[in-house]
């Protein structure tokens, strides 16, 4: 009986030994798909500009009075609010703005921390 189902089991992998690898592959490639559209993309991460694309479009290093990072948020406190280069902060990864009457809020949605330490240097 053991003769039987290893013999019976040996034909069924000898005759279909192509479909299986070709089966085998398929379903590695289509784990892969799967995987990888739950993973987050490096592709997709938004930019961080350069420490000098920040600084002009905020009007320059000496313009800049006080700063301080919260969460997704960099908040300024400028001399001169006139400066400012909105446009400019919108290229270098700034999704929006909260004008305040002494502070100025740069909204960076994903990478926030490492735009601050781009302009700023590491958060003490």
């Amino acid at each position: 009986m053991n003769n039987l189902i290893l013999s019976s089991t040996s034909d069924f992998m000898t005759k279909n030994l192509w479909w299986i690898i070709a089966g085998g592959i398929l379903l590695v490639v289509g784990v892969y798909f799967i995987v990888s559209a739950f993973l987050p993309s490096k592709k997709n991460a938004p930019k961080v500009a350069s420490k000098s694309e920040y600084l002009d479009a905020l009007g320059g290093a000496d313009n800049i009075l006080d700063k301080e990072l919260k969460g997704s948020r960099i908040v300024v406190k400028l001399q001169d609010y006139t400066k400012v280069n909105q446009d400019k902060l919108k290229e270098a990864g700034v999704t929006g703005f909260i004008e305040m009457s002494d502070k100025l809020t740069l909204v960076i949605k994903d990478n926030a921390q490492e735009a601050f330490e781009v302009i700023f240097g590491s958060n003490d």
